[in-house]
């Protein structure tokens, strides 16, 4: 039997994973995200895509502001249970306890590994070979509850943030309706292991840091490109790097500093190893993703050997 459930979430992520557990034919009864937001050059309020999603699916939605709110949104509903993933509004303890099976979490991760805001980008900052999806019984802790069900995933070296999110999206759908097809069986068993905290992303995460070695600048990049791009100053413009490869070869030149700008490509050197640059967008001219020969051709005056990114000011 199909239980009766809410779904609460919030970004792109969630959507997906919505719109798995729909196409798998698990169909909330109500959905709960956050308040539209503004979004855009425009900063026109715009709806959550998980309420865009559910408003195309004829899905009744609420945009509680805070815990009193979500509580009168799920009460006289009568619910198995409420899915959780991304909400955004950390949930107290007596919306938890109001369904009969109580409330379900996606997590980006393979918990206790990245508990927190930011699993998916943390784990390829960090250098893990591997990341995943779990589904658990949310209590009042960060992230802390029983594992109901998990399920791994590798990350490549062509892994970027965006292409994990989707994939643990997807991954977690799956998982999620495995369980609410039979939810009276959830055996959840409490987290073991090491903990790690995934603390959200900052401006500071997003500085390009050439003085540390090629690899884990190329990491930040496959990690932020599509979220919070890692940026750079280059001759008084913003440089955002959106693709890049480590080279493990010196580069002879100072961190930051380009050693190469022609048609083999654009390299610039680091602490250790170098970056060869792929695809960047900058804050003039058009502010399109630019491909390296677009960038050299377009802005000669920037891209050229010897000119050199420094490490902008967060101020």
């Amino acid at each position: 039997m199909t239980p009766r459930f809410a779904f609460a979430g919030t970004p792109e992520f969630t959507a997906r994973a919505l719109a798995g557990l729909l196409q798998g034919g698990f169909r909330p009864c109500l959905v709960l995200t956050g308040p539209d937001q503004r979004r855009g050059r425009g900063r026109k309020r715009r709806p959550s895509p998980v309420r865009q999603l559910a408003a195309e699916a004829g899905i009744p939605v609420e945009t509680p502001a805070n815990n009193d709110e979500a509580l009168s949104a799920i009460e006289g509903q009568r619910l198995d249970v409420v899915v959780v993933a991304a909400y955004g509004l950390i949930l107290a303890e007596r919306f938890l306890d109001l369904p009969r099976h109580g409330c379900i979490n996606l997590h980006a991760s393979l918990l206790p590994r990245w508990r927190g805001a930011a699993p998916i980008e943390r784990a390829l900052m960090a250098g893990d070979r591997q990341t995943g999806a779990t589904i658990m019984q949310v209590d009042t802790g960060l992230d802390t509850g029983p594992i109901i069900a998990q399920a791994p995933l590798p990350i490549g070296p062509d892994s970027t943030g965006e292409s994990l999110s989707g994939a643990i999206a997807d991954l977690g759908a799956r998982l999620l309706c495995d369980v609410l097809s039979d939810l009276p069986a959830m055996r959840p068993e409490p987290q073991t292991g090491p903990a790690t905290y995934a603390r959200k992303l900052s401006p500071e995460d997003a500085l390009a840091d050439w003085a540390g070695p090629a690899a884990q600048l190329e990491r930040n990049i496959r990690a932020l490109a599509y979220r919070l791009p890692v940026h750079s100053d280059l001759g008084g413009a913003r440089v955002q790097l959106l693709a890049g490869e480590a080279l493990s070869e010196s580069a002879q030149g100072e961190p930051g500093e380009i050693v190469t700008a022609n048609r083999q490509g654009l390299v610039a050197a680091c602490g250790t190893g170098a970056l060869k640059i792929k695809q960047l967008r900058l804050d003039r001219g058009k502010g399109t993703a630019l491909g390296v020969a677009e960038a050299i051709n377009g802005f000669s005056d920037l891209f050229r050997k010897g000119n050199q990114f420094k490490r902008p000011s967060t101020g």
